[in-house]
């Protein structure tokens, strides 16, 4: 009996510390900011996702630029580790008027992928135009910029 107690114990502390695991990678939480006083709005949540997929796409993507960057290796800015700083830099890259920004984060590679939108609303909808999206590294330099 002390036995079959025994080891339905150890059944119920393994499968309680299975139930314990990690966070998925790139998955960052809610991280809600609104700054409108700078003209923009955040998206709520930082996404995840990975670079060498949309870095596949680049290639292909006769607007992609790769080179010539405001900020570059010269002149980073250092180790980024919230949005508000990727958001920053990448916003050096953008000429274009917006007022959304979606921001993802690749985890792995340390690379923020931030998409600046612009929202047109009138009465009868909303409508989304995408301006750019940038890469930025967490050692705070562009990598590349897509429209």
């Amino acid at each position: 009996m002390k036995k079959f107690i025994a080891v339905i114990l150890m059944i119920a502390v393994a499968l309680s510390l299975s139930a314990c695991g990690k966070k998925k990678e790139g998955d960052l939480g809610k991280q809600t900011t609104i700054d409108e006083k700078n003209g923009y709005t955040l998206v709520e949540e930082v996404l995840p996702f990975k670079f060498n997929k949309d870095e596949k796409e680049l290639k292909k993507d006769p607007n992609a630029k790769m080179t010539g960057f405001v900020t570059n290796e010269g002149n980073a800015a250092g180790k980024i580790s919230v949005k508000t700083q990727a958001v920053e830099i990448a916003k050096k890259e953008v000429a274009e008027k917006f007022n959304k920004v979606n921001i993802a984060y690749d985890r792995t590679q340390g690379i923020w992928r931030i998409k600046f939108s612009l929202d047109t609303v009138t009465e009868e909808k909303t409508t989304n135009t995408s301006v750019m999206t940038v890469y930025v590294d967490e050692d705070g330099y562009t990598l590349a910029t897509t429209k």
